[in-house]
This record gives structure tokens, C-alpha cells and sequence, in this order.
């Protein structure tokens, strides 16, 4: 018998998550009234103005889902992350129902690399879900029926919590699929902070005291070892026991030698999308 707190869904995203319509600019309205030439004529205006949001269309089953972020059009996705272009909308969504609001970079930038990740069950059913979220630095979408809520390196942003007893599924940019990238970013950052200052005693003596919470930072098994600004992780450990890990890691190895991120010189490293889910941002 399957476990009653698991949610019957696709391991992709086959609909498009709810997003918050507090900065709806409009909502389900019709091309017949409203007909696709004006919404073109309008987004044209709205991206020289640096639009940040979300566009989406449907026509009884069929839907796509365009995003944008500070003007720049990331681009059009339908069923499981499928691309579409909008002159393929337009054409195979006649009479749509179309509804734009503007989002928050963050919720943009969550939307689009989901798109075509594959979701893993949650574990547990709602609440206890929560805390296993905020422990592992939770980055991605908690998707529950027609809940959605958007989380940031495991704090809740924005959105809609699952019912209390009920399973959600888990679709983030930050999985095994991404490991190599994780594991390059994690690399340089360590690295440059190496640069700034040895870290190597502050390294040993911090692990040691996370091992317990941490067990892949034991110095002993040598799942995660740094050394000489070097970082290794063996590929046994799996991205949600590293990254939450060497997160709390770096913050105890600064807080110990008395220095701060924005004293490092890592402005490239903000801007890719592994810094968000780090957990290195304040809390």
C-alpha cells in the first residue's frame, strides 16, 4: 500500500504553479477582449521599463508561461518545462485567458530553473515537513495540490503552505542533477576566501564541532575535506547533506577568524544562482 502522505503527481511540473498576485497587472483576461497585438504592443513597453514577472496563458488544457526578469525575456515553457516562443502562443492559444503580475527577481529566478526539474516526494507529511526544510537550507518549490510556497535557503518567502497532514513534492534547482555546479561554486568560494585569509586551523577545529550535526565534515571519514584552499567531496555524500553542511561550516570558520562576506572579494559569486540557495545570506 502506498504511504497516504505522499502526493499523487508527475516528477516534472505539468501545470504552472500558483504564483502571488499582490502586483496582478491583470488576470484572466480574455485575447477576445484584450486581443494578443495589445498584449504584445504592452509587454513591449513594460520590458523597456525593466518588467520583472510572469505572463501566463491558457486555453482549456493547454498553457504556457512566460518570465522576465529586470526587462530581459528568460524565455516561454509549457508542460514539464517543454520551450514554447510566443509567436507558437499566440498561434495555438487564440482565445486565451492571459494574466501578468510582477514578482520579486528571487521568485522569478525560482520559477524559471524549476521548470523543468524533476520533484521528489517531501519528507513527512505537512508540518513536520518544516523543519526538514529550514535544517537542509531548502531552496526551490513546495508544491502541495494547488499550494505552492517559494523558499529561500530555508526560509518561507512567499506563497501557499500545504495542508496540515498532507504530502507536497519538492521541486528545486539544487539537486543531484546539479551537483557538479554546486560542488564548482562551493570550490571557489572557499578558495577565494583561502586567499583572504588561511582557513585551514579555523577549518579543522570548526568541523570537528559540526560533525555531530554534520556527520560528512567528520575529519575522520574524509567525506569533505579541505585543505591548502582546496575543497574535495567524496561522491557518496549527497547534495543535501553537503551543502547545508559546509554552509554552516564557512559562517562558523568567518565567525571564528572574525571576518565578514562583504569583506571578501566575491561579487562574481553573487550573482550566480548557487549563491541563493548557500545559506550564507543573513538570517
Amino acid at each position: 500500500m502506498s504511504d497516504p502522505t505522499t502526493p499523487t503527481a508527475s516528477p516534472k511540473l505539468m501545470h504552472p504553479v500558483a504564483v502571488p498576485l499582490d502586483a496582478a497587472v491583470y488576470s484572466a483576461i480574455s485575447t477576445d477582449h484584450y486581443p494578443w497585438t495589445d498584449v504584445t504592443a504592452d509587454l513591449g513597453v513594460r520590458q523597456g521599463q525593466g518588467f520583472t514577472g510572469v505572463l501566463d496563458a491558457w486555453q482549456g488544457s493547454r498553457w504556457a508561461r512566460f518570465l522576465w526578469n529586470q526587462g530581459a525575456l528568460l524565455g516561454g515553457y509549457t508542460h514539464g518545462g517543454q520551450p514554447v516562443t510566443w509567436t507558437t502562443v499566440m498561434q495555438g492559444l487564440p482565445r486565451a485567458r492571459v494574466s501578468l503580475v510582477e514578482l520579486s527577481t528571487r521568485l522569478v529566478e525560482l520559477l524559471w530553473t524549476t521548470r523543468d526539474v524533476e520533484g521528489r516526494p517531501a519528507p513527512g507529511s505537512w508540518p513536520q515537513t518544516q523543519q526538514a526544510l529550514e535544517r537542509a537550507h531548502y531552496h526551490g518549490l513546495l508544491v502541495s495540490g494547488a499550494a505552492c510556497s517559494y523558499w529561500l535557503s530555508g526560509r518561507l518567502m512567499t506563497g501557499t503552505l500545504p495542508e496540515t497532514g498532507a504530502g507536497a513534492w519538492l521541486f528545486t534547482p539544487h539537486s543531484e542533477a546539479n551537483r557538479a555546479g554546486l560542488i564548482s561554486f562551493w570550490q571557489e568560494l572557499l578558495a577565494v576566501t583561502h586567499r583572504t585569509q588561511p582557513l585551514d586551523a579555523a577549518w579543522q577545529d570548526v568541523t570537528m564541532r559540526l560533525a555531530d550535526e554534520h556527520p560528512c565534515l567528520d575529519p575522520f571519514a574524509q567525506d569533505v575535506t579541505f585543505q591548502a584552499g582546496q575543497l574535495t567531496i567524496d561522491d557518496d555524500v549527497p547534495v543535501d547533506e553537503f551543502r547545508p553542511a559546509l554552509s554552516a561550516a564557512l559562517r562558523g570558520v568567518l565567525s571564528r577568524l572574525g571576518l565578514r562576506l562583504v569583506d571578501l572579494p566575491i561579487t562574481n559569486l553573487r550573482d550566480r544562482p548557487e549563491w541563493a540557495a548557500s545559506g550564507l545570506e543573513q538570517r
